[in-house]
């Protein structure tokens, strides 16, 4: 295919000078119909992924007991940051190809955005097996990093090791999941996630305590999951699925779907896709890096503290379950809109998606906030010491979720707009500043505990959703060309 194949045709550009709503799934929605398509099937697929998150920390929280057990919750710790590692270049190829998809679908050009799912996937299955070869290779040095226990550390090498097989499948999923959301079809992935969750719940309860395979089962669960999640959405994207029954939507010549052609590399189109890509792996890994760096101080604190942490992480989750769900809601608009080439709607969507966002991810941290004894309880005995240390950081972390909110929604409606470079020069500053500079200072120079530590990081999300507040009213954003 030549240069002019990837263009929006002068047809599609026509049509929507004529008429600016929305193609794909999204067209003749009214906006709060259009952020309830798109977020309602996100967030059950957050809730479930939350609730594998709560199984796994249950599973591993009674796994063993004594300082053995300690040393599983704090694996657990250390292994949430890697599996995030495992993960990197993969969420980076979704962003692009959810800018490209999302642009092309407002634009009704079908045939571009069909040739970026696939070549999107090819990015998606080979940043999947780079990034899997790395984890596999430095597993056990970053245990040493993180400060793990010998026990710990061999205990965080034997899951990631096998855990690290699920990269070529996650790629798959993350890029076919954000295209389909693109295009305004939210169902497909939560259907997919949700197999590869109750599979992994169910295979990781078998493989720990009727195989005995402890810590190695858990990530075998997760293995299988993925694999076989990722099977299914393929399955979901061919023209022959017997999902794929109901016609496009009015005005769109086809469907977003996955042929052998779109499948074969196209130079022009993945230049695009590496052009708004790697301005956000270079921001996820700078995030990544920058929370290695805070995990390395957790590390050098008592014994336990990794563990109490993980749990900490888990919990705000809770929050972040509306949160995300409303953000990809906000990026898929404004892509859409910018494509249908009407910005002011485009303003519209993103400050109503705020709104929401900041109601329902408030609510959800006053939830864990209150409850944050009952929620601890899931994970064990909440009378222990490592669960003391977790209870008031919940109670402060959960009470500030609407900051959190606010910094998701804005970065993530300018990453849909394909402004990931701007989402990450002002990231890497504040970052840079609060969580490494600050961070050390009071680290070095003062006594902090697990408590302090989060409250430091809270006044980066602080900064950062001031900034990203601001840019979205400067609106350069709405003149990114992707």
């Amino acid at each position: 295919m030549n240069g002019k194949d990837i263009e929006v045709s002068d047809d599609a550009l026509e049509s929507v000078s004529k008429d600016k709503s929305l193609g794909g799934k999204l067209a003749g929605l009214s906006l709060p119909r259009q952020v309830l398509a798109l977020a309602l099937w996100p967030f059950l697929q957050n809730l479930m992924s939350v609730g594998v998150g709560f199984a796994d920390m249950v599973i591993a929280g009674r796994m063993e007991s004594g300082s053995a057990g300690e040393a599983v919750m704090d694996m657990m710790g250390a292994g949430m940051y890697l599996m995030w590692l495992l993960m990197i270049l993969q969420s980076a190829m979704g962003t692009g190809a959810m800018a490209l998809v999302s642009r092309c679908t407002g634009a009704r050009d079908m045939k571009s955005a069909n040739l970026a799912l696939g070549q999107s996937l090819l990015l998606g299955l080979v940043t999947g097996v780079v990034s899997g070869i790395i984890i596999w290779l430095i597993v056990p040095y970053m245990g040493r990093f993180f400060g793990l226990s010998n026990l710990a550390q061999e205990y965080v090498t034997d899951y990631m090791r096998l855990g690290a097989l699920l990269a070529p499948f996650s790629g798959v999923m993350f890029v076919a999941s954000s295209c389909l959301r693109a295009y305004g079809d939210t169902m497909k992935p939560f259907m997919a996630m949700l197999l590869v969750n109750l599979v992994n719940i169910v295979a990781s309860f078998y493989f720990v305590y009727v195989l005995g395979w402890g810590v190695k089962g858990l990530a075998a669960g997760t293995v299988v999951g993925w694999a076989i999640g990722a099977a299914v959405i393929l399955w979901f994207l061919l023209p022959g699925s017997s999902f794929r029954k109901k016609k496009a939507a009015e005005g769109l010549s086809e469907s977003l779907q996955l042929s052998m052609v779109n499948l074969r590399y196209d130079i022009p189109m993945l230049r695009r896709i590496w052009r708004v890509s790697w301005p956000s792996m270079i921001e996820i890994m700078g995030m990544w890096s920058v929370h290695a760096v805070g995990i390395y101080f957790i590390g050098t604190m008592k014994a336990g503290t990794m563990g109490a942490h993980a749990m900490v992480v888990r919990l705000e989750s809770v929050s972040f379950m509306p949160g995300f769900a409303i953000g990809m809601a906000a990026s898929t608009l404004t892509g859409q809109y910018l494509g249908a080439k009407d910005p002011e709607m485009a303003k519209k969507a993103v400050r109503y998606c705020w709104l929401i966002g900041v109601i329902s991810m408030g609510g959800a941290g006053v939830l864990i906030s209150v409850f944050n004894t009952e929620f601890l309880s899931l994970f064990g005995n909440p009378n222990s010491a490592q669960f003391q240390m977790a209870a008031p950081v919940i109670r402060f972390v959960g009470l500030l979720q609407v900051l959190t909110a606010t910094m998701m929604v804005m970065k993530m409606s300018m990453r849909g707009a394909g402004d990931t470079r701007t989402v990450t020069i002002y990231s890497f500053t504040s970052m840079g500043v609060i969580r490494i500079g600050v961070l050390w200072s009071f680290m070095y120079y003062g006594d902090l505990d697990l408590l302090g530590v989060w409250q430091v990081m809270t006044l980066d999300v602080l900064l950062q959703g001031v900034i990203f507040v601001w840019l979205h009213y400067r609106g350069d954003w709405l003149k990114r060309e992707v």
